[in-house]
């Protein structure tokens, strides 16, 4: 009888541990985070970028692969293209420089302004604002690979304040031309895709990257500028609007976790560092895609400026 007893615990441990080992936590291949409009400059962050310096604490804490900004990352560069307001830039280096990973910076309206300026408040020297950023912070247009995984960054901010986000015909070439590689694709701009985060396509430009995203099979196209957080799934590919750091009550982060099948969105709370899960999307891999699981190792306080990797 106790033999009997004996082996029938030992089921149940066996039982037990299996149920333990299927339900037990998938590991992410690897994980990043997405900030967008930070605003470095504006009064709301004086004298300290709180929320920013929130967020960089929970990155280095939380510990992605890489971090990427959606723009806006500057205040005052929109409205004159002078030294003070320029100042911002090297500010904003200054603050991302605490982090332990590399950051992929993408250009906002905020930051090199519009190139349709008739009849606005804001600056009529957009080229140099363009050379401005080049020069402190990087290309327009970038693109790099992690574990198999493509990431597209590119500038679409419009010609002039208020109207839909503008991409030129070099730009889609050369995005198509990134997409052709084979690769799961993660598509990253500035001003939302989709009217108001949720609508229709906003735009040409628009209408034209959504048509590119369905041939190609893009997992995600993401953004911020409407200082709010959306998600909208079109056909194959999700659209996701990332919240601001810039307003006092507005205080949250995107983590996204890469699984072979799938990837996850979480949101965090920069102060309270809670966390939750906004969704959980399946992808559909191409015979050519591939991963590659080995690790890429990064060390130091390091800022990728145009995929570059600077110390």
């Amino acid at each position: 009888m106790a033999d009997i007893t004996r082996r029938t615990w030992m089921a149940g441990f066996v039982l037990l541990l299996a149920c333990t080992a299927c339900t037990a936590e998938e590991k992410p291949l690897f994980t990043f985070m997405q900030f967008s409009d930070v605003h470095v400059g504006h009064g709301s962050n004086r004298p300290a970028h709180k929320r920013l310096l929130a967020a960089i604490k929970l990155a280095n804490k939380l510990k992605p692969s890489f971090v990427i900004d959606s723009g806006d990352m500057t205040t005052h560069p929109v409205y004159k293209a002078i030294p003070e307001y320029l100042a911002e830039l090297d500010e904003y280096r200054k603050y991302v420089a605490k982090l332990a990973m590399p950051i992929y910076p993408l250009p906002g309206n905020h930051d090199i302004g519009y190139f349709d300026y008739t009849g606005s408040k804001y600056s009529q020297d957009h080229e140099a604002l363009v050379a401005a950023y080049k020069k402190k912070i990087g290309p327009l247009n970038q693109s790099f690979t992690h574990q198999g995984f493509r990431f597209i960054l590119f500038n679409n901010n419009p010609p002039l304040s208020g109207q839909p986000g503008h991409i030129s015909d070099e730009t889609f070439g050369w995005i198509e031309s990134e997409l052709k590689k084979g690769e799961k694709a993660f598509l990253f701009c500035h001003v939302q895709i989709l009217k108001d985060g949720t609508g229709p396509p906003w735009g040409d430009s628009a209408e034209r990257l959504v048509a590119l995203c369905e041939k190609y099979g893009v997992m995600a196209v993401a953004y911020g500028h409407q200082h709010a957080f959306h998600i909208k799934t079109r056909e194959r590919t999700r659209y996701i609007m990332c919240p601001d750091l810039k307003n006092p009550g507005h205080r949250e982060v995107l983590q996204y976790r890469i699984f072979r099948d799938r990837f996850e969105l979480w949101l965090y709370d920069v102060f309270s560092q809670k966390v939750k899960r906004a969704g959980r999307y399946n992808a559909i891999l191409s015979p050519v895609f591939s991963i590659n699981t080995e690790a890429q190792a990064v060390s130091g306080a390091v800022i990728c400026w145009g995929g570059t990797r600077r110390k």
